[in-house]
């Protein structure tokens, strides 16, 4: 009986066509089309345009609105030494030279290496003089993109890379906000202690007035004692709004990068010594 025998070459097609459809398997990146919105409220007389995605693009100096020299310049300091600013920059420096590498790889490869070499010779072929041998060597290589690896690889950095520049454009306008706001809440509390401040002096006068008047039998001691509950609970009062705004000063130099006992803040208890002109919006805008 005749065996039938399979050569080994019958199944090598097989084989390649199974390691094709492995390597082929990147499927494409096909981005989803974000809901159309309305160009504008419908309470607006069509002034107002809509706006396009730019996250990656600087947000401009919206706090020099407020015409406040002393907000423009703790804004400056926060994007000089904010921690989390510095953060997300490194990674966004990190991101960009990952494109340049991976961008690289699609290139062509050249290599050069060279090395010296001196030796003495033995004294039993005759000489002990010594010699020196010199190489170079110049090599080449080049990585086809048969299955797109590469291509997908470069484009998905460069997706990263502009994630990152996003996030730091994004960070950057939180820090900024929050700068903004723990300032004018800073002054907000200044205005506050200055009416307490004011209050407590004239409870005090009021105390001393009352004391008097008791020391004379005109008034009871309740009238008394009252007055001096007033008194102290708004002495209490202005001790928590110094601790507020030591914490506000605090937090102020954490988003600056600063240590909390190296800035402060000077007072500004007057309101006409820090507000300025604000913004003006369009009537009808909603409001949040």
């Amino acid at each position: 009986m005749k065996k039938l025998i399979t050569p080994r070459w019958v199944f090598a097609p097989l084989f390649a066509a199974l390691v094709l459809a492995g390597c082929s398997t990147v499927t494409a990146f096909e981005p989803v089309a974000a809901p159309a919105a309305p160009l504008a409220f419908k309470e607006l007389d069509g002034r107002w345009a809509a706006l396009q995605p730019a996250e990656a693009q600087p947000r401009g100096e919206w706090w020099k609105a407020f015409a406040d020299p002393l907000l423009d310049d703790l804004v400056a300091r926060a994007d000089r030494n904010n921690t989390s600013i510095q953060l997300t920059a490194a990674r966004l420096a990190q991101a960009r030279a990952l494109l340049r590498a991976t961008d690289a790889d699609r290139l062509p490869q050249l290599g050069f290496s060279a090395g010296a070499n001196r030796q003495s010779a033995s004294p039993a072929l005759g000489t002990t003089a010594p010699s020196t041998v010199l190489n170079a060597g110049l090599g080449a290589s080049y990585e086809p993109d048969l299955f797109g690896r590469l291509a997908k690889a470069s484009n998905a950095a460069a997706l990263d890379a502009q994630s990152r520049e996003a996030l730091v454009q994004s960070t950057r306008l939180l820090v900024q906000s929050d700068v903004a706001q723990t300032y004018f809440g800073l002054r907000a509390l200044d205005a506050e202690r200055a009416l307490v401040r004011q209050t407590v002096g004239a409870y005090r006068d009021t105390l001393r007035l009352t004391e008097r008047r008791y020391a004379a039998g005109d008034v009871a001691e309740l009238d008394l004692a009252r007055v001096r509950t007033e008194v102290a609970s708004t002495e209490s009062q202005a001790l928590a709004l110094d601790r507020r705004r030591a914490e506000l000063e605090h937090a102020l130099a954490v988003l600056l990068g600063e240590m909390p006992s190296a800035l402060t803040v000077e007072e500004r208890a007057s309101e006409a010594d820090w507000t300025g002109p604000l913004p003006q919006v369009p009537p009808g805008v909603p409001s949040t």
